[in-house]
C-alpha cells in the first residue's frame, strides 16, 4: 500500500505522539507564553508605547540616562511581548492562506519563524484543519516528446525517464496520457489543462499565488503548438483543452515520500497495469487548488511530470467554499461533452429557426425554471470539438474503404483520447492495414487517427467527407476509462440489457444522445416507456408498447433480409459503408426499465427478432434479460461492459440527472414555437434592458425629413465617458487603465446590460454557474474593473463602491443605449447611424456567453436589430434607393443572419434595382442556408416563396416583351 506523508496524513501510535507534542507545542507558544508574562505581572507595555509614539522626542532622553535593574527588566519583557506578538501574526497569514488555499505570504524578515509556524500550524491541525474538500482525482500523463505506439485500456506505458507525480491519489485512480509539444532543453515546468471560463490571469493567481504572475505563462507558451493546431498569441486569449506549461518553482511544506514502481503497482491505489520501467513513482499530499492541484516538491524532474487534475464529471475542483451559507449552489455539467454538445447543437439550430421565422415585434421563446439550469449545465459541459473530431474521423474512414474498395470494418468501440480518435475493431473479425492517414494501434486491435489542427481543418474543407453518411449511426457513450471516453456501437452488439442502480439514467442518457448526435443522421430511433414531447426531433418516434414495436421490427428485419439477398450483401451495417443511402437506415428500439419490467415476453421476443443487429434492428432494455447479447450494469458511479469480444470492467458513468430525457423534451418543446412571444412575457419581462418601442409604433409614425441646419433630435449624440460596445466584438474604450484581467471585462459588459444594478450573487451565477466563487475572488474582480474603469470628470468611480451590490456610474453607456435611442427616432436618417452601430454578432468574443442566451438578452437584441433593418429599408425602398435597402438588409444579417424577412428586403431590393439575377441570388443563398443548417424547419416561409414567384415571373414577363 502507498502511503503518502504530509502535514494532512499522521497515521499510527508514533503519528499520534508526534501530533499531541507539536499540538501542545504550538499552544504553548501561542497561549502558554502570555499566559506566563502575565503571570509574572508582566504585563505588555502599551502605555509607554503609547507615550513615545505621542512624545518621540522623549526616546532620546530615554537612551541619554542610566539603565536601571527595574528598567533592563522592562526592556526585556518587552522584548518578549513583541516577539510573541510577531508569532502571532505569522500564525494568523499562515492560517488565513491554508483557509484560501493559497500558498502563505512572506512576512519582512521572518523566513525562519514563519517556517516554524508552517510546521506547527500543518502538523497540529492535521486531523481537523477546515480545508477545502477535494473532488476525485486522476493521473494525468503528459508526453513532451511525438506520442509513441498508442496503448491499449490497462496498458499504460511510461518512458524510463519519467517521474510520476500524485497528489492525494484516491482508489482507482483513472490515467490519461496528453501529448504536448516540447523540446528537452527547455525548464523544467508542469502542464496545466485549461478549462472552460479560465484566463491566464485567472491560472496564475490559482497556480503561482498572484494573478499578476500572468505573463510568466505567457510567455512560457508563446509559439506552442496546441492539440487543436491553434497556439497562443499577444492577445492572450486561451482555449478548454489547451495545455499550458506552468514555469518557476512550487514550493511548500509537505513531506514527499518516494515509492518503487513495484510497490506503485502492488498497491491498491495504484493503476493496473501501469508499467514505469524503473520510474521514480513520487505521492504528495495536494495543497488543494481548484482545477488542477499543486505538487508539493521544490521542482519537476523532468517535463514528463504527472500531475492530478479535478476528475472530468465536475469539470471542475470544487470552491472551499462551495457550501457556505447564502452562495448560489453550482450548476452540475452533465455528461461528459459529447452529450451537451449535441443537445446545445440542436437547440441552437432550432433558434435560428425560430429567429427566422420571427413575426415583427415578438421575440423567439425561450425555456423558463428549471429548464434554464438544465440547458446552462448542458452548455458548460457541452465539447463540440470532440463530438466533431468523432463525426468527421468516421465519416474519413467511410470515404476511405468506399473510394479505394476495401474491406469493410467491423467496429466494437470508439476511444475518445486527448490527442486521437481510436477506433476499436472487433478481434473476430478478419484484421487488414488500416488506411492512410489511420495508423495501428499497440496491440494491433484498434486504429488510431491522431489529432491537428491542420487535419481538422481539411476535414471541415472536405466536401466529400462532409457530405457523406455518417457509417455508426448508433454510437453512445457509456463512459470513460483511463484513456478517453468510450462510444459503443449499440447495431454490433444487437441488443444491450442494462441493469443495476442506475439504469434509468443510462438509459435515459442513451436516448438522448442517440437523437441528437451529429454522426446519428442514419437512425430511426423508436422509444417505448418515455412518454411523449419530443416533436422537434425528427429521427425519434414513440410507441405504446413493446408488443406493437415487435411486429413493426419484424416486418423490417423480413424486408432487410430480402434487400441484402437481392444486393449480395451480409449485413446492413456493410451495405451502409459501401454503398450509402436511406435505404440502409438502421432502426434502434430503446424502451425504458418500466415498460421492459412489464414486458419481458415481447422484449424477449424483440431480441429474437434483432439477433447480431446484422438486419438492421438493435435493442436497448432496461433490465436484465438473459437473451440480450451485451451486457452493461450501471452502479455507484461506475459502469461495467460485458459483451461479445468486448469487454470493460469498469468506466467512470457520466453524471446525468434522473430526468434527463424529459428535461430534454421540454427544451425541445419550447424551441419549436415559431409563433413567437411578446416582451411582456418570459424571461423577457424580467429584464432590465432597455429596449425600443414596439415596432407598430413606428410603422404608425410617418418618417421625418431632417431640416437644414436642424440639430439631431436625440441625447444618444452626446459621448459617454466609456462605452461599452456589444454591437459586434465585445470591446471598452475610454476606460482609464488596460484591462489585464478578462474577467473584470466580462463584469462590466454584464454590468452595462443590467443598468438597475445587481447583486454580487447575480453577476457571480451569470460569469460562473459551475462554481461558487470565493468571496475574495468576487470582491478582487469588482476591484480590477473599478480601478480599469477609473473615475468620472467629477471624480467619482465609474463603478462605485456598494455593500452586495454592484451597478454603473451614468458615465457609462453601450452602443445599444445609443442605438435603442436612435432607432426611437421618426428621422431616417437616426436609423441608419443606428444601422452604423453594429459591427458583427452581437457579445461576440464574451468568455461566458451563457448568461446572453439564456437571459433573452440577445434575442432581444437581435429582434430590435432585424425590426430596425427592415423599417430602413423600407423607407429606402419606397425613396426607390435599393443600394441604401441592401446595406440596411445585410446589416441585420451580420446580427440575425437566418432571418428570412431582410431577404426578402434584398429580393425586392434587386427587384427595384432592375437585378432579376439578384432575385435569384437572393432566394439560391437562402435556399443554401436552410438545407445546411437549419433543422427541423427546413421548409421556406410561404411569405418569402410567394414574394420569390412573383417577382420571378414579373422579371420574366419584363423579359418576354
Amino acid at each position: 500500500m502507498v502511503v503518502a506523508r504530509g502535514p494532512n496524513r499522521l497515521a499510527g501510535r508514533r503519528g499520534l505522539v508526534f501530533w499531541v507534542a507539536t499540538t501542545l507545542g504550538f499552544f504553548g507558544l501561542l497561549i502558554g507564553v502570555p499566559s506566563l508574562l502575565l503571570a509574572a505581572h508582566a504585563t505588555p507595555p502599551l502605555g509607554e508605547m503609547r507615550y513615545l509614539l505621542v512624545h518621540p522626542g522623549q526616546v532620546g532622553n530615554a537612551l541619554a540616562r542610566r539603565f536601571s535593574d527595574g528598567a533592563t527588566t522592562k526592556l526585556v519583557w518587552s522584548i518578549a511581548w513583541l516577539a510573541w506578538a510577531w508569532f502571532v501574526v505569522c500564525v494568523v497569514v499562515d492560517v488565513v492562506s491554508r483557509v484560501r488555499g493559497r500558498i502563505p505570504g512572506r512576512v519582512p524578515g521572518s523566513r525562519h519563524i514563519q517556517s516554524l509556524v508552517a510546521g506547527l500550524v500543518g502538523a497540529s491541525l492535521a486531523f481537523g484543519f477546515p480545508s477545502r474538500q477535494m473532488a476525485p482525482l486522476r493521473i494525468q500523463v503528459s508526453a513532451v516528446s511525438a506520442p509513441g505506439p498508442y496503448e491499449r485500456p490497462g496498458s499504460t506505458r511510461l518512458e524510463s525517464s519519467s517521474t510520476i507525480y500524485v497528489s492525494n491519489p484516491p482508489a482507482g485512480i483513472d490515467v490519461e496520457t496528453v501529448p504536448i509539444t516540447s523540446t528537452a532543453s527547455e525548464a523544467p515546468g508542469r502542464i496545466y489543462v485549461v478549462k472552460p471560463r479560465d484566463t491566464l490571469w485567472s491560472i496564475a493567481e490559482e497556480e503561482l499565488g498572484s494573478p499578476l504572475d500572468w505573463r510568466l505563462i505567457a510567455a512560457a507558451n508563446y509559439g506552442r503548438r496546441q492539440p487543436d493546431g491553434e497556439e497562443l498569441t499577444d492577445d492572450h486569449w486561451i482555449r478548454p483543452g489547451w495545455l499550458l506549461v506552468i514555469p518557476g518553482v512550487v514550493s511548500g511544506d509537505a513531506e514527499v515520500t518516494q515509492v518503487s514502481p513495484s510497490s506503485l503497482i502492488a498497491s491498491e491505489t495504484s493503476v493496473p497495469n501501469l508499467h514505469t520501467n524503473g520510474a521514480s513513482v513520487w505521492v504528495a499530499p495536494a495543497m488543494g487548488i481548484a482545477g488542477l492541484t499543486t505538487l508539493d516538491k521544490p521542482h519537476f524532474e523532468s517535463a514528463n511530470d504527472i500531475r492530478t487534475q479535478g476528475d472530468f464529471m465536475t469539470s471542475r475542483a470544487p470552491e472551499r467554499d462551495r457550501g457556505s451559507p447564502g452562495r448560489h449552489i453550482p450548476v452540475a455539467p452533465i455528461g461528459y461533452g459529447l452529450l451537451g454538445a449535441g443537445i446545445v447543437a440542436l437547440l441552437d439550430r432550432m433558434r435560428r429557426a425560430q429567429q427566422r421565422l420571427r413575426p415583427t415585434g415578438l421575440r423567439i421563446a425561450l425555456p423558463e425554471g428549471d429548464l434554464v439550469e438544465l440547458e446552462r449545465g448542458l452548455r458548460i459541459a457541452s465539447d463540440p470539438g470532440s463530438a466533431e473530431w468523432i463525426d468527421l474521423s468516421l465519416r474519413l474512414l467511410s470515404v476511405t474503404v468506399r473510394r479505394e474498395h476495401l474491406e469493410t470494418p467491423v467496429v466494437s468501440a470508439v476511444l475518445l483520447r486527448p490527442n486521437a480518435v481510436e477506433i476499436v475493431l472487433d478481434p473476430s473479425s478478419p484484421l487488414s492495414s488500416p488506411p492512410p492517414p489511420f495508423e495501428f494501434g499497440s496491440d494491433g486491435t484498434s486504429w488510431i487517427l491522431t489529432k491537428s489542427g491542420q487535419r481538422i481543418d481539411a476535414l471541415r474543407n472536405d466536401l466529400e467527407v462532409v457530405g457523406i453518411d455518417a457509417p455508426l449511426p448508433s454510437l453512445v457513450t457509456l463512459g470513460r476509462d483511463e484513456l478517453g471516453i468510450v462510444l459503443v456501437n449499440m447495431e454490433r452488439a444487437g441488443s444491450v440489457a442494462i441493469s443495476g442502480p442506475e439504469t434509468d439514467p443510462l438509459v435515459q442518457a442513451i436516448a438522448v444522445e442517440l437523437a441528437t448526435a451529429k454522426w446519428s443522421d442514419q437512425i430511426d430511433l423508436v422509444l417505448v416507456g418515455f412518454g411523449e414531447g419530443s416533436e422537434g426531433l425528427e429521427r425519434v418516434s414513440h410507441a405504446g408498447s413493446l408488443k406493437a414495436v415487435g411486429a413493426k421490427m419484424e416486418r423490417r428485419a423480413r424486408e432487410r433480409a430480402a434487400l441484402l439477398a437481392l444486393g449480395g450483401r451480409a449485413t446492413n451495417s456493410e451495405t451502409r459503408w459501401q454503398d450509402g443511402g436511406d435505404a440502409w437506415d438502421l432502426c434502434l428500439v430503446v424502451c425504458s426499465p418500466t415498460a421492459s419490467v412489464e414486458e419481458l415476453g415481447a422484449l424477449d421476443d424483440l431480441i429474437e427478432v434483432a439477433g447480431d443487429g446484422s438486419l438492421g434492428v438493435a435493442v436497448v432494455c432496461g433490465c436484465d434479460v438473459l437473451s440480450a447479447r451485451w451486457r452493461v450494469r450501471a452502479g455507484g458511479g461506475r459502469v461495467s461492459v460485458d459483451g461479445a469480444n468486448l469487454r470493460w470492467p469498469s468506466l467512470s458513468s457520466q453524471p446525468v440527472p434522473s430526468n434527463l430525457a424529459e428535461g430534454v423534451a421540454g427544451l425541445v418543446s419550447v424551441a419549436i414555437q415559431t409563433a413567437g412571444v411578446t416582451p411582456d412575457e418570459g424571461p423577457y419581462e424580467s429584464l432590465s434592458l432597455r429596449i425600443p418601442e414596439r415596432a407598430s409604433t413606428f410603422d404608425e409614425r410617418p418618417p421625418q425629413l431632417e431640416a437644414p441646419g436642424e440639430p439631431p433630435a436625440t441625447s444618444c449624440l452626446d459621448q459617454p465617458s466609456v462605452l461599452v460596445r456589444v454591437l459586434g466584438p465585445v470591446e471598452i474604450t475610454g476606460a482609464a487603465r488596460m484591462f489585464t484581467r478578462a474577467w473584470a471585462i466580462e463584469l462590466i459588459v454584464y454590468l452595462a446590460v443590467h443598468p438597475g444594478g445587481v447583486s454580487n450573487e447575480q453577476w457571480a451565477t451569470a460569469l460562473w454557474p459551475d462554481k461558487a466563487m470565493a468571496p475574495a475572488s468576487l470582491h478582487s474582480t469588482a476591484s480590477a474593473a473599478r480601478r480599469s474603469l477609473g473615475t468620472s470628470a467629477s471624480g467619482e468611480d465609474h463603478l462605485p463602491r456598494s455593500r452586495g451590490r454592484l451597478a454603473l456610474g451614468p458615465g457609462v453607456r453601450t452602443d445599444w443605449d445609443a442605438f435603442v435611442e436612435l432607432s426611437q427616432s421618426s428621422r431616417p436618417d437616426d436609423w441608419r447611424q443606428a444601422l452604423m452601430q453594429i459591427a458583427g454578432r452581437p457579445f461576440d468574443g464574451l468568455r461566458s456567453p451563457d448568461w446572453v442566451v439564456l437571459e433573452g438578452i440577445l434575442a432581444t437584441v437581435e429582434a430590435g436589430i432585424v425590426d430596425l433593418a427592415c423599417r430602413y429599408a423600407r423607407h429606402c425602398l419606397k425613396a426607390f434607393d435599393a443600394p441604401g435597402a441592401e446595406w440596411s438588409a445585410r446589416q441585420g444579417l451580420r446580427v440575425s443572419p437566418y432571418d428570412e424577412r431582410l431577404y426578402r428586403v434584398l429580393m425586392n431590393a434587386a427587384d427595384v434595382a432592375g437585378n432579376p439575377a439578384g432575385v435569384e441570388s437572393v432566394m439560391a443563398e437562402l435556399v443554401h442556408l436552410v438545407a445546411d443548417d437549419v433543422e427541423p424547419f427546413d421548409a421556406v416561409h410561404p411569405e418569402t416563396l410567394a414574394l420569390y414567384r412573383h417577382l420571378s415571373r414579373r422579371s420574366f414577363a419584363a423579359r418576354s416583351h
